[in-house]
């Protein structure tokens, strides 16, 4: 009898093996299925993915080309500001030296003249009332 049960437990196996070779060959079958509508899929969208794909490398390509030339004018227009900065500095310094320093002088010469000139109308004053004074008297 230990044959018989060997046979059968043999049998059994076999059966259990051609189950599980059935389910294996299905799931084999609907992976393949699954991977050809994937493969339908990815035909029909690729295209337009590359596509997408090469209209963005043309766009930051364009963005790029812009930011540089941006850049370039920023940097020339910094050059330009430096440029006025300097000459209002030239400017400024020259009519410090060539207007108003200048007229600051001529200004001072001019306040002294008119101090004298009251100090001594001043002086004048009092003199001419002394000789009124001793004359009338």
């Amino acid at each position: 009898m230990p044959w018989e049960i060997s046979v059968g437990l043999a049998g059994a196996s076999l059966l259990v093996f051609a189950v599980l070779a059935a389910v294996t060959v299905a799931e084999i079958r609907r992976t393949g299925r699954s991977a050809a509508e994937l493969t339908t899929t990815l035909d029909r969208h690729v295209p337009a993915i590359r596509q997408n794909l090469d209209e963005i490398a043309r766009s930051s390509n364009s963005l790029a080309a812009s930011l540089h030339s941006l850049s370039e004018r920023a940097a020339e227009t910094g050059r330009g500001f430096e440029n006025v900065a300097g000459e209002i500095r030239v400017l400024e310094r020259d009519v410090q030296e060539n207007l108003v320093a200048p007229v600051q002088r001529v200004a001072a010469g001019v306040s002294a003249l008119l101090a004298v000139g009251a100090a001594l109308r001043g002086f004048r004053h009092p003199f001419r009332r002394r000789r009124r004074g001793k004359g009338r008297a």
